[in-house]
């Protein structure tokens, strides 16, 4: 497994780290706790030592998974343990310390290796500066509750940089990056090299593009699997160009499946660069990309616990966007939810948008899908 050194933080991190929000699930929608225990396992074995999660994730749950199948198991100093405070949950200055403390006890652990404030934006950050998050971090640094601070983001280059800015105590960002998003975001790509500029360490997440770049359904991943060498998979080859970022020192996967772990521990152990030939591939597959309008979900399910109406979003953008590569609508019409959860039932409260990580406007996009179904059926 390669490892990263990274003198500023004083740890020596496994470049592949294993993401807890996409943890595989059983029928009823918990966590599937010996899938996931017998790939927590694989991924010790096969040298991974970083372990991310959410204070939100799987309902809440995905701390207290990690807790018993982790924390619980192996000797404490042998891994890091990241996990992140909600600031779009975060009302009341006293709530920040609660759901600190409340991770710590979910977790099994007296300290978090990496701790974030999650999903921020200028306005997150804002908010959390008026309720005295620095002193709250200064206070848990001290006591050792925390070891070292950062933030995960989705805001554009301007505020991502005015966040890194305005406090000089972070000591490493989390960023959404991969291939496609490198050419067709520029906000992405400005804010990678901002972070690589200022000399700070950076974790990428969605690698794979919220598994988009490893889907056989989609068109672009299918030109990107006949363009690559044989038996070069396309999710392992959009790991192989995040782990190529100089900056990165983790690189998250949110794996879901045993045979994921074993797949993501032989491509990092030891990684491969990038043939020219695959680098030709990748540049094909984006332009692949960008002919297709579809919506940039990832399917993280932020949007679904404040929906009033429980609209499956995440299932039917994804069902919208194989719509537009196949222009075959009779699955997405024979799967569209039941009357009453239906995007014509939307309220446009806006609860949706306000935590979409991606800042899609998902009340229009909705009304996309509608027009999409009624078009169909």
């Amino acid at each position: 497994m390669v490892k990263k050194k990274v003198e500023r933080l004083g740890v020596e991190t496994s470049l592949l780290g294993f993401g807890a929000m996409r943890l595989a699930v059983k029928g009823d929608g918990s966590i599937d706790y010996e899938t996931n225990a017998e790939m927590v396992d694989k991924a010790v074995a096969g040298g991974v030592n970083y372990f991310d999660t959410a204070y939100v994730y799987h309902g809440q749950k995905s701390e207290v998974f990690l807790g018993e199948a982790l924390v619980a198991k192996y000797p404490r100093d042998s891994f890091y343990v990241a996990t992140k405070l909600p600031t779009f949950r975060v009302e009341k200055a006293e709530q920040m310390e609660e759901m600190l403390d409340e991770s710590l006890r979910r977790l099994r652990t007296d300290y978090i290796d990496f701790y974030l404030l999650h999903s921020m934006d200028l306005k997150a950050w804002n908010k959390m500066k008026s309720f005295g998050v620095v002193d709250l971090i200064d206070k848990a640094k001290k006591d050792g509750r925390i070891r070292r601070i950062g933030f995960s983001t989705h805001a554009n280059a301007g505020e991502f940089k005015a966040i890194l800015d305005d406090y000089p105590g972070w000591e490493f960002v989390q960023i959404q990056l991969n291939y496609a998003d490198w050419e067709m975001d520029p906000d992405i790509r400005k804010s990678y090299e901002i972070a690589e500029a200022a000399g700070i360490p950076v974790i990428i997440m969605e690698p794979i593009r919220g598994g988009s770049l490893s889907k056989p359904s989609s068109p672009a991943v299918m030109k990107l699997a006949e363009l690559l060498p044989a038996g070069t998979l396309p999710a392992q080859t959009a790991l192989r160009w995040a782990a190529e970022r100089d900056a990165a020192f983790v690189i998250l996967s949110g794996m879901s499946a045993v045979a994921h772990v074993e797949e993501n521990v032989r491509t990092f152990s030891p990684i491969t660069p990038l043939s020219s030939e695959e680098r030709e591939a990748i540049g094909r597959t984006i332009e692949v990309l960008k002919s297709f309008p579809t919506i940039p979900c990832t399917s993280c399910g932020y949007c679904l616990d404040g929906c009033p109406v429980k609209i499956p979003i995440d299932y039917l953008f994804d069902g919208f966007n194989s719509c537009l590569y196949y222009d075959s609508g009779h699955n997405f019409v024979t799967w569209y939810p039941k009357e009453g959860s239906r995007p014509s039932d939307c309220t446009n409260c806006g609860a949706c948008a306000s935590v979409c990580p991606q800042k899609i406007d998902i009340p229009r996009e909705l009304k996309r899908v509608d027009e999409l179904y009624n078009e169909l059926k």
